[in-house]
């Protein structure tokens, strides 16, 4: 693990592999590392965490979701990467498609593979029972120191309600780069609380995002077992990379 200092934070980041270069952030749980080792096989990856996240910098409030973006921009750029690649299941799925839109005046993000999360929908719903599970946390100390040693929760509350700003759709709609989706088909704790898988794929499909639903998975099963869904995911994101001259 090493440390970059930024705007009096201390931005954790570790990069193994080569090829094009691939971010995937570190929020609220980290990589497994046979699925860094997977990742790191054809690309150069970076698992960073901005501020309030991992073994960041923890801010305690208030929370100001552009650092968060420009905390991952900056540990790429220190790393020579004006431009990257970003990959993300369930936290960091929703992540990776809002940091590009943050960063689109960088043309930062040049692709987003994201899975376990709607992509389409009201964002709102999501933040709705994230703010309910807070509410279950405070009353637990026991629960809350254990989440809290993995990241601050009120900031991850505080993400999914600036999700709640963007209109319906907005994560696909508005998205500066190419896209691709995946969950499974049993994902009802992060996918189908929000919309059911079939309108979530017609949706896709209108818009012309690649997608890929996995049997026999629920959101969790899915985020152990990352290597099911990675040998397409790999495909899409090696095709871009060449498709963007890396």
């Amino acid at each position: 693990m090493e440390f970059l200092s930024v705007n009096d934070a201390q931005l954790a980041f570790r990069v193994t592999g080569s090829g094009p270069p691939l971010l995937a952030p570190e929020c609220n749980y980290t990589w497994a590392p046979e699925h860094e080792r997977m990742m790191a096989r054809r690309f150069t990856l970076i698992v960073a965490s901005p501020r309030d996240f991992g073994a960041s910098t923890r801010t305690g409030g208030p929370y100001e979701p552009g650092l968060w973006a420009s905390d991952m921009l900056a540990v790429a750029r220190h790393l020579g990467h004006s431009r990257f690649l970003c990959f993300g299941y369930s936290f960091t799925g929703a992540f990776g498609p809002w940091l590009a839109l943050r960063l689109a005046d960088h043309s930062a993000v040049v692709a987003v593979a994201s899975g376990g999360f709607p992509l389409l929908g009201d964002y709102s719903v999501t933040s709705r029972d994230v703010d309910a599970q807070m509410a279950h946390l405070e009353k637990d100390p026991g629960l809350w120191a254990e989440i809290e040693h993995r990241f601050d929760p009120r900031a991850g509350a505080r993400f999914y309600r600036e999700l709640s700003m963007l209109p319906p759709d907005a994560l696909v709609d508005d998205a500066p780069c190419p896209l691709y989706c995946f969950w499974g088909d049993r994902d009802h704790d992060a996918v189908e609380m929000v919309l059911p898988s079939s309108v979530l794929a017609e949706g896709l499909n209108n818009r012309g995002v690649p997608w890929k639903q996995f049997e026999g998975y629920d959101h969790e099963g899915l985020n152990s077992h990352l290597e099911v869904a990675w040998p397409d995911t790999e495909a899409w994101l090696l095709e871009q990379a060449q498709d963007l001259g890396f």
